[in-house]
């Protein structure tokens, strides 16, 4: 690792350069996990993400258990994951009462999320996809719902990969 890189291998700045690098190309982003590990750096596409929160939650959890048998990522330093998804914003006169794929003011979005192991960091970004009449990306804007000043970022999905993690270290470590 060069001393002018920091502390990481990669930044934030990275990941969301390149991500929105592959909507532009693309018109879409398969879902993605990447990993740095000591001195490695591992991704690997999620080609079938399930449907419900519960099955993406238990596949992170299994995966982050599969990352860790395999003994190529040791000590985990960063953890993100890049996917798209939906985001429907509920107020106080309008509660969520559907998936937000379904809601009449839903947003398509792409969802940059990590996990920063020395900091206890954990980083969210989510910019909303633009499209044109023939569904071709034309911009990504930055989306911030509006977030309390303490409030820090929720990225469940990233939890359970690292809860995988860290319960299959210590069960081979035991």
């Amino acid at each position: 690792m060069s001393p002018e890189r920091g502390q990481y291998q990669i930044s934030l700045e990275e990941i969301i350069s390149n991500a929105k690098e592959i909507m532009f190309r693309d018109g879409n982003h398969v879902p993605i996990l990447i990993v740095e590990a000591g001195k490695n750096l591992v991704a690997g596409q999620i080609q079938d993400m399930p449907e419900t929160h519960g099955e993406r939650i238990e596949l992170m959890r299994f995966l982050g258990q599969a990352a860790a048998k395999t003994g190529r990522v040791d000590q985990l330093q960063q953890v993100f994951m890049v996917s798209e998804g939906w985001m429907s914003v509920a107020s106080e006169d309008k509660p969520l009462e559907m998936r937000p794929s379904q809601g009449p003011e839903k947003k398509e979005v792409l969802i940059i999320s990590g996990i920063q192991m020395k900091e206890r960091k954990k980083l969210l970004k989510v910019f909303e996809i633009l499209r044109d009449s023939e569904e071709q990306v034309i911009s990504l804007e930055e989306f911030l719902p509006e977030a309390k000043k303490d409030e820090t970022a929720e990225v469940p999905l990233l939890d359970a990969f690292i809860h995988g993690f860290q319960t299959a270290l210590r069960t081979n470590f035991n």
